[in-house]
Order: C-alpha cells, then sequence, then structure tokens
C-alpha cells in the first residue's frame, strides 16, 4: 500500500507540473504573440502614416528602397499590396516573380476593413512567421500594408522553458520521492501496526493491540480497533465458556443427543450418541440422518416431528451396531426472535432396552413363580381336602398324604427361600458388603458340609484347593452359597458312584474356582439359557436322577458371581459331565 500511495503521490506530482509547464508555454507564447502583434500594428499604423502624408509614388523605385531602409529599422519584413493582391514593395525580396498575394488570409482580412492577423508557414522564408494586415485607403484606392515577424525567438524561448520544465519535472520528482516516501512511511506507520495486530488476532493472540500515539483520524481508527478487539475478546470469551459449558453437559448426558435441520442433516452429536452408533461426529455431521443411522423408522418419526407438530415420545427398534429398544424424545429448535420459526430437530434417544428386558424378566419371573408355587399348593390342597373329608381310615395311607404334604411344604420353603435370596443379592448390587472372605477356608467348609449328601450317593467329593489363596472382599455367606449350589447341583446329576472335584487356584490377578463332575452333562442347546431363573434342563432327565431343584440355584450363582465383579463359565458334554469355572478378580 505504501508503494501504491507513493506512486499516486509522484503521478499526480507529474501531472501537475506538466500541467504548469504546458500552461506556463501556452502563457509565454501568447504574451510574446500579442506584444509582438501590438508592436507590428503600431508599426503598420506609422507606415501608413508615413505613405499618406508623403503621397508616395507607388509605382516608383523609392518605395521599395524606403521600405526596405523601414524593415531594416524594424527588423520586420514590409510588404505593400495593391487592391489586386500584386506586391507593390518587398523587403525580403527574392529573385524572380512574388506570387499574389490576394489569397493571403490576413490579406483578405485586410480588404474587408479590418486588421488581419495570422501565423503561418511561410514558404519563402521556410519558417513561422507572424503577419499583420493594415487596409490603407488612398485617394480611393485600397492598399494593404503587411509587416512580419519570424517566430524563432518564441521557439528558443519555449525550447529553453521545455528544458527548465523537464530539469523541475526530474528534480522534484526525486526531492519528492524522498519527501514522500518518508511522510508516506510516517503515516503507514501505524496503519502497519494495526495491520499486525490484526494479523496477531486472525492467529488467535486476541490480547494483542495496536498502539498509536496520533491525534487524527489513525489515532482514533487505533482506538477503536482496540476497542473492537476488546469487545471481540470478551464475546469470545463468552462463547468459549458457554461453548465448553454445552459440550460438558452433552459429555455428561448418558442419553445419545442428536440434532438435526429442517432437511434432516446432522448439525450435532453429543458423545453418548458416538458411542451407541459406533459413528463419529467429523463423519456425521451434515449428512443425512440416514446416511448415517439407517434406521427407517427413526426417520420417519423425525418427519413426522416436523411435519405434524407432535412431540410425543415414541419407541423404536435398531438393529445394528445392537438390538436395542430406544424412546424417543424430540423438541423442535425455534428462533429466539422468530418462536414461529423452525430450523432444526432435537432427539434426545433413552435407550429402554434393559427397561424391556428387565420387564419382560420380571412378567415371565411372575409367571414362574406363580406356576411353582401353584403346583405345590395345589397337590398340598388336594391332599388336606381328602384328609378333610374323613373317608380314608387307613392310618398307612394318611401318614403317606402327610407325608407328601410335608415334601410339598418343603418344596415351597426352598423356593421360597430362594427367591427371597435372589431377591436380596440382586437388590443389594450397589452395596455390596465388604467383608473379609479367606477363599481357602470358605471352600474348605463347604466341602465338609456338602460331604455327608455326596457320601449318601457314594459319591467321592474331593479337592485341590491351595491353601494360601489371597483373600476377596465381599459377602461371605453368598460366597459360600455360591459354592454350595455349584457342588450341590453336581451332586444331584451326577450318578451313584461318581465323582465331583473342587479346584481353586490364582492365575494372572484372578482366582479360578471349578466345579467339576462326571454326571449326566448338559445339552449343547441347553447352555445358553442355563442360568435363566426357573430354566431347567430336560425335566424328564431330571425326575430320573430324582432332582427336586427350584430351578433358580444357578440364577443365584450368576448374580453372587456379578456381586464379586466376577464371570462364570461353563463346559459340559451330554453323559460325561460338566465343569463350572468361577473367574474372580482379586482387588490389590
Amino acid at each position: 500500500m505504501q508503494k501504491k500511495i507513493l506512486a499516486v503521490f509522484l503521478i499526480i506530482l507529474l501531472v501537475g507540473i506538466l500541467l504548469t509547464g504546458f500552461l506556463s508555454l501556452n502563457l509565454i507564447r501568447s504574451s510574446y504573440i500579442n506584444q509582438l502583434e501590438e508592436q507590428l500594428i503600431t508599426n503598420a499604423k506609422l507606415i501608413e502614416d508615413f505613405i499618406i502624408e508623403g503621397r508616395m509614388n507607388f509605382n516608383t523605385h523609392q518605395l521599395q528602397q524606403k521600405m526596405q531602409d523601414l524593415g531594416e529599422r524594424i527588423d520586420a519584413r514590409i510588404t505593400i499590396i495593391d487592391s489586386s493582391g500584386n506586391v507593390m514593395a518587398e523587403t525580403f525580396k527574392r529573385e524572380g516573380y512574388l506570387e499574389n498575394h490576394i489569397d493571403r488570409p490576413e490579406v483578405q482580412t485586410a480588404y474587408r476593413g479590418e486588421i488581419g492577423r495570422s501565423i503561418r508557414y511561410s514558404d519563402t522564408l521556410n519558417l513561422d512567421m507572424l503577419y499583420i494586415a493594415l487596409p490603407v485607403e488612398l485617394d480611393g484606392d485600397m492598399f494593404v500594408v503587411r509587416l512580419a515577424v519570424n517566430l524563432l525567438e518564441i521557439q528558443k524561448i519555449n525550447q529553453t522553458l521545455l528544458y527548465y520544465v523537464i530539469i523541475s519535472i526530474v528534480c522534484g520528482l526525486i526531492i519528492s520521492a524522498l519527501i514522500g516516501y518518508r511522510f508516506i512511511e510516517k503515516i503507514m506507520e501505524p496503519i502497519k501496526k494495526i495491520t499486525e495486530a490484526s494479523k496477531e488476532m486472525a492467529l488467535g493472540r486476541l490480547g494483542v493491540r495496536a498502539y498509536v500515539n496520533s491525534k487524527d483520524e489513525i489515532g482514533e481508527l487505533a482506538d477503536n480497533f482496540n476497542q473492537m478487539a476488546d469487545q471481540l475478546q470478551d464475546t469470545i470469551k463468552r462463547l468459549s465458556d458457554s461453548n465448553t459449558k454445552f459440550k460438558a453437559l452433552l459429555t455428561s448426558i448418558i442419553s445419545p443427543i442428536i440434532a438435526v435441520d429442517t432437511r434432516r442433516n446432522i448439525i450435532l452429536l453429543n458423545p453418548a450418541a458416538e458411542k451407541l452408533f459406533s459413528i463419529n461426529t467429523k463423519d456425521a455431521l451434515g449428512k443425512h440422518i440416514l446416511e448415517v443411522i439407517r434406521n427407517h423408522q427413526l426417520d420417519e418419526e423425525i418427519e413426522r416431528a416436523f411435519t405434524d407438530n407432535q412431540e410425543v415420545p415414541m419407541e423404536i427398534k435398531i438393529k445394528k451396531p445392537k438390538e436395542k429398544t430406544f424412546k424417543i424424545h424430540s423438541n423442535k429448535i425455534t428462533l429466539e426472535d422468530d418462536p414461529t420459526k423452525t430450523i432444526g430437530l432435537v432427539t434426545l434417544i433413552e435407550d429402554i432396552t434393559e427397561i424391556r428386558k428387565l420387564e419382560k424378566i420380571r412378567s415371565d419371573f411372575v409367571a414362574n413363580v406363580s406356576h411353582e408355587l401353584k403346583t405345590p399348593l395345589t397337590s398340598i390342597n388336594g391332599f388336606v381336602e381328602t384328609l378333610k373329608s374323613k373317608d380314608i381310615e387307613d392310618e398307612e395311607t394318611k401318614d403317606r398324604f402327610l407325608d407328601i404334604i410335608d415334601i410339598e411344604t418343603q418344596r415351597l420353603t426352598r423356593l421360597i427361600d430362594d427367591i427371597l435370596t435372589l431377591s436380596a443379592i440382586e437388590n443389594s448390587q450397589h452395596k455390596i458388603l465388604k467383608q473379609e472372605i479367606y477363599p481357602s477356608e470358605a471352600l474348605k467348609e463347604v466341602q465338609e458340609i456338602m460331604k455327608p449328601i455326596a457320601i449318601s450317593k457314594e459319591i467321592s467329593l474331593t479337592s485341590m484347593i491351595d491353601s494360601n489363596l489371597p483373600m476377596l472382599y465381599g459377602d461371605r455367606d453368598w460366597f459360600k452359597q455360591m459354592v454350595i449350589n455349584l457342588v450341590d447341583n453336581a451332586i444331584k446329576y451326577t450318578p451313584n458312584g461318581g465323582k465331583v472335584q473342587i479346584t481353586a487356584y490364582m492365575r494372572h490377578k484372578n482366582l479360578i474356582i471349578i466345579v467339576k463332575d462326571n454326571g449326566i452333562g448338559i445339552p449343547k442347546k441347553d447352555l445358553p439359557r442355563l442360568f435363566e431363573r426357573f430354566y431347567r434342563v430336560d425335566k424328564a432327565r431330571s425326575r430320573s436322577y430324582k432332582v427336586g431343584g427350584t430351578g433358580l440355584g444357578l440364577a443365584i450363582v450368576k448374580h453372587i458371581v456379578l456381586s464379586l465383579k466376577g464371570r462364570i463359565k461353563v463346559n459340559s458334554q451330554q453323559d460325561k459331565g460338566s465343569e463350572f469355572i468361577v473367574i474372580l478378580p482379586i482387588e490389590e
């Protein structure tokens, strides 16, 4: 910009000097010519007076001689022309005939009784000449006295003046360039400061300011720039704080949030939505929601929220990346100053998969409990009514009925105890006891407790338990219940003379507990549902082994393992036995 200003400044200066020079040349030329004209007119009038007073014979040699003398004295060319344009006397005379001058413009003007003036090139002298023609009337005849001088002097003056103008231009441009450069540089210095400050701000350094010690418009510009920078910094800080809070809010919301514009293109995703749909915000922004989340039901529901102007929660199901059930809450995004104009829609997605699963579990649980309770109660009720009827007098039959009632009552008691135990475990997931558990001792106690039951079925119950197993933290009774249930199941489903073994050891900071038997095993198709409530493997096979379980034993085991932050695996082959492996992490 500094070079541009300097170039414009020099061009203006050059134009000014040239205009001044040319105007000066024209003024000097005009003044000089006017002065010559006045001088020639005066001389012409003197010659007129001389001719009139002398009444000279214009056809004599005397006139030519006299004009020659006068021409030398006034340093001018004198020509006397008659009314027909013939030259009567000529101070500059060449060899040969002088042509007729009637067609000369100044002569024509003089014939009309006016003073003729003309500047033209003279073929006679090969010079630019100034001509003055004065009409003279004598004795009824019209004569013209014409005086002429060359313009060599004015040409010399013009050349000299042009030379000085060129010198003035060169010197003026050099001096003006030096002075102008320094002056413009001084003017541009504060502008450069403001420019540099703006560049720094554009790079994000908002604390930069332009300090200019000037009381003119540039100083005012710098003050306004600094004030604008202060306001911009405050605004960006507020926006940054708001953005930080907004991001923190979005991040802290565990429910996925998706915002779309009126064309259903994604404009916002929170981390929960990214995680849920396995997408990245950068890849999803600006794309249609159907491109990112390939679920037509969600797209249709969002479109319906736009068109029907309804904000009613809705439920959808998606199959990718996992099959889940969601409740969709939507709310339109409107302009603050024009609430009637909708610019988008924000959608909150509530994952209710677990809720629906729990509802189904609860429903199935109620149905199963009702069924499990109904069977023994029906049996008890039937036998009680039979006994109350007093139709049976045989004491042995009565005792058998009472034994059945006692068995069913014990079965109900076990079922209720298991239900209560399972409920206690599920309701205590967030407030687990932090008791000290010594696995080696607890496992030995379980072995001693279960040994009589194993002996009654002639089953060999052995163990391989490391004596220095690390301590666990949790509920001691639940830990023992977990192992008891596993060993009890192994004994129940192992034929007489079989083997059950308890193994425990440490590996990779995990406590490994294995309960293995060589019993009837579990069919492969039943393994995925083995830990469901009230699920029994092949009831006919169970009855053949006279197993009277409640169907809650392994469900209790699973929840106890989860309470200890562990996991459980099953390996089993039908008619060859089963192996339950419990893996519990050890807290350091």
